[in-house]
């Protein structure tokens, strides 16, 4: 327990200090971010949950480590992907031109995703570390491993867990879903916005459409993980190679 206080004092304190420049930004960071301390701890506490009355789900059985908070009953949780994936961390050393001595400090959690129901499975993976994070979250890539490992889109400000919704925020069939995540950072309240996706690009988090109430939505949230407990246990996977 005092463990756990420890590493909550210290990711507060961390967060406290770091000033967040690229709220606003919309082009994924090539470099270390101003925000970031040179010794910030990679992994951002969850932030503080806004009051919801949506029941929660419960977890499935076996996942003592995930993270429910403000999920409501309609959506499924998944934890992230636990093996370690060679080809998508050469995408994101590439993508984010990250240098080896980095390597170690950048921890990345993935889940496969059909986002346009056509059953191709695509991955989302949010990078967590000194290149790739700041206060008001980390840095998320949607890789297309059919294509080589591709990078379809690089979203900031991103926390987890991410809901995937059930339908696709155009109506179509085969549209793509949307994607509801939290915006916090600089002091503001947390809010819920929802990412819709125009001609394969997904809006940015500071773009997105707020929601009142996360009441009656349906989906998978992905990375349900409890961050602080992954990082107490080491249980988390790094850019290092083994």
């Amino acid at each position: 327990m005092m463990k756990r206080k420890l590493a909550v004092m210290a990711l507060a304190l961390c967060m406290a200090g770091a000033a967040l420049t690229g709220c606003g930004q919309t082009e994924a960071p090539t470099g270390q971010l101003d925000s970031q301390p040179e010794n910030q701890t990679e992994i951002q506490a969850p932030v503080s949950q806004p009051e919801q009355k949506a029941d929660h789900a419960e977890p499935a059985e076996g996942t003592e480590n995930t993270f429910t908070g403000w999920l409501p009953a309609g959506v499924e949780q998944v934890m992230a992907e636990t093996e370690a994936n060679p080809e998508l961390e050469q995408a994101i050393i590439d993508y984010y031109e990250i240098p080896e001595e980095s390597w170690e400090a950048t921890k990345y959690y993935y889940n496969y995703v059909d986002l346009n129901g056509d059953g191709t499975e695509e991955i989302l993976a949010v990078v967590m570390g000194p290149y790739t994070s700041g206060t008001g979250g980390s840095s998320m890539l949607w890789v297309l491993p059919y294509a080589d490992m591709a990078v379809n889109q690089s979203l900031t400000l991103i926390n987890t867990p991410i809901i995937v919704t059930k339908e696709a925020t155009n109506g179509q069939e085969y549209g793509t879903r949307g994607l509801i995540v939290q915006r916090s950072g600089s002091g503001a309240e947390t809010e819920f916005v929802l990412l819709t996706c125009d001609d394969g690009v997904y809006k940015e988090v500071n773009d997105g459409e707020v929601l009142e109430s996360l009441e009656g939505v349906e989906g998978t949230a992905i990375i349900c993980n409890d961050l602080l407990a992954d990082m107490e246990n080491g249980n988390y996977l790094t850019l290092a190679k083994k």
